[in-house]
């Protein structure tokens, strides 16, 4: 009797981590969309410019970005290991300046592919009364996961996406000060 009530509850406690497990595993990709708009005292060629020279990222992003690989200049499709916190993954995307002038990243392999990055950027006045001296940048982050990073991505806050976002511009922004 007592093994029959030991297999009962080791096989009642198999089935509560099964569920509890599946339970916060997403039955679907993960699809978020985070958005931010900075002001920079920068002109919006530099920025565009900055932006859209990825072989510059690892001396702009030097604890986030280990290497920058141009696979093929013509589709603009490029591989780059890149992380945070020490965890790092290999990713390739194709970045490239769309038909209305916005700079696009689309990720093309591994857990986000399917994510784009779109950046808008718009003149306006500098901070010191400079016509055209600034620029307006609008930042949409279409988020698509699948895998290990779908789940994990489910204890992430958009806010802390966001700020990080926001972090990666400001680090733009400083490249181009500093020259």
């Amino acid at each position: 009797m007592k093994e029959h009530n030991r297999k009962s509850i080791a096989a009642i406690f198999i089935a509560l981590t099964v569920i509890t497990v599946f339970s916060l595993v997403p039955s679907s990709y993960a699809d978020r969309i985070i958005t931010l708009k900075k002001v920079s005292d920068v002109s919006e060629e530099s920025l565009l410019n900055t932006i859209s020279n990825v072989t510059e990222y690892p001396e702009i992003f030097p604890d986030n970005v280990r290497y920058v690989k141009v696979l093929d200049n013509n589709t603009k499709l490029v591989e780059m290991n890149a992380g945070i916190n020490g965890v790092f993954f290999d990713t390739q995307a194709i970045c490239k300046t769309d038909a209305n002038g916005n700079y696009v990243v689309e990720v093309v392999s591994g857990d986000l592919k399917g994510t784009t990055m779109t950046t808008k950027l718009e003149k306006t006045w500098g901070f010191h009364g400079l016509k055209d001296g600034a620029t307006i940048a609008d930042i949409a982050v279409d988020v698509k996961t699948s895998g290990f990073l779908s789940w994990m991505l489910n204890f992430v806050p958009d806010s802390s996406v966001s700020d990080a976002l926001g972090y990666g511009f400001d680090k733009f922004v400083q490249h181009i000060q500093a020259q």
